[in-house]
């Protein structure tokens, strides 16, 4: 029995497509997966027109916002027609009256008539498979039942050779360009941390734009994830975007899908507590809003203030003051700690305590999570080394060694020269840790256990 969809015809190229609309229950039923095919398991890799589908992608991803979202929405799905006979009748080849407006349109809008052969996901069969995993039932929401009637754009094609089908696959997918991670956060309304993001932004908020000469300037670059040499720009909106996720998680707030309205007021005021002090108390961030046209200088390789003025580094410095929170790492109120921090005297990326904590070799920064993480942690001793217990600056003494290169493990259970390894940098209270005291640490765990 042949197959008829209500379709309109279009010609790009030497292509002739179709584009219709179909319930989810019909795609569901006569539209297959490639790997579906029984020629798909005997073709090559050459052959295959398909990558295989990222099914945790799905599952996580695309069904959840399918059975959670009323406000849902897929583009077009292209359907290849493999192997079937295809006959397109205009309804000017039964329609008597056609007005004189119309007709000019009308030999495109018809019905497209398909016998034999398959239909076949060519673009888009992530999509496919989270519309059958929804209707299979696998996520109970309340859309659940409703999505098999929702309709979806689809466009045919029909197989005619190896060679083109493959083409077309391959530039629909070459040329089709993702959103970027700020155009992600900007646009997103079912990301929580992303809401809270691009509110941090608004007016009165603590990333606002600034007044200066009479004219508003931006302090954030939404545009890209890192910022150049010249840009004024304070920081970047996926920094604001990670900090907001540090923050919010720290207080075991886990918000990957849109929150209440009243969460969202919520979480923001709690962002806001934390940046405020940050860009109130740290002395280089008040010169840069005072005067954005003095950032790219601060933010120049060997300025004191350099790291300060890195994505990177300014997600380390969030995580420390956080961290210093913590009864055991220091219990620092959150405006002392800032204050603590302000007194750090050198944020150079050339300044020897960074090297091989976030700076590479090479001299350029790590951007890395654990080089984030290296400096939090070195960030945290500094700040509050007269508070932290011995076992947290053991496990500092340890990372900032092993970062370095230092032959820690061999030094501690090994016998070794001491001047094999560092000593922790000054901190600003109290006298620096040093391998000695390590070695003593580790020696009394050993004992102990």
């Amino acid at each position: 029995m042949a197959t008829l969809i209500p379709a309109i015809k279009g010609k790009l190229g030497n292509t002739t497509f179709y584009e219709a609309t179909m319930r989810v229950s019909d795609l569901l039923s006569s539209v297959s997966p490639p790997s579906d095919l029984d020629e798909w398991a005997n073709m090559g890799l050459e052959e295959r027109m398909q990558r295989n589908p990222d099914v945790k992608r799905v599952s996580e991803k695309l069904v959840p916002y399918l059975v959670q979202n009323e406000d849902r929405f897929f583009g077009s799905i292209i359907v290849l027609i493999w192997k079937g006979e295809v006959v397109f009748e205009p309804v000017t080849e039964f329609a008597t009256k056609i007005p004189s407006a119309y007709k000019g349109a009308a030999p495109k809008i018809g019905f497209v008539s398909i016998d034999g052969g398959k239909l076949v996901v060519l673009d888009g069969q992530h999509r496919y498979l989270a519309l059958r995993e929804a209707r299979d039932g696998k996520m109970v929401s309340e859309n659940a039942n409703e999505i098999v009637n929702d309709e979806v754009c689809v466009i045919l094609i029909e197989h005619e050779s190896d060679l083109k089908t493959r083409r077309i696959f391959n530039t629909v997918n070459r040329y089709a360009k993702t959103t970027s991670r700020g155009d992600n956060i900007i646009t997103s309304e079912d990301d929580g941390w992303a809401i809270v993001a691009r509110r941090m932004l608004s007016d009165d908020q603590p990333f606002a734009d600034r007044v200066i000469d009479g004219r508003k300037k931006s302090i954030v670059n939404w545009k890209s994830n890192t910022l150049s040499k010249r840009t004024t720009d304070l920081t970047t909106l996926s920094t604001v975007y990670d900090s907001v996720k540090l923050i919010l998680s720290e207080r075991e707030i886990d918000e990957a899908k849109r929150p209440s309205d009243a969460a969202i007021e919520e979480y923001q005021q709690i962002a806001r507590d934390v940046w405020e002090p940050i860009l109130e108390g740290m002395t280089a961030y008040q010169a840069a809003l005072a005067d954005p046209s003095t950032i790219p200088a601060m933010r120049a390789d060997e300025a004191e203030t350099s790291l300060l003025f890195k994505p990177a580094s300014q997600l380390a410095l969030v995580d420390a003051l956080l961290r210093v929170g913590e009864p055991q790492q220091g219990g620092l109120k959150l405006k002392e700690a800032v204050a603590r921090a302000n007194k750090i005297p050198n944020w150079s990326m050339t300044a020897d305590l960074w090297k091989g904590v976030i700076i590479k070799h090479t001299g350029s920064i790590d951007a890395g999570v654990e080089a984030k993480r290296r400096m939090a942690d070195l960030l945290v001793y500094l700040i509050a080394s007269d508070k932290i217990e011995d076992g947290v600056k053991f496990l500092i003494w340890q990372r900032f060694n092993a970062a370095r290169g230092q032959p820690v493990d061999e030094f501690l259970y090994e016998e070794g020269s001491i001047e094999e390894v560092e000593d922790l940098p000054e901190p600003l209270i109290g006298p620096p840790y040093t391998a000695e005291q390590a070695r003593e640490y580790a020696a009394a765990q050993k004992k102990a256990a």
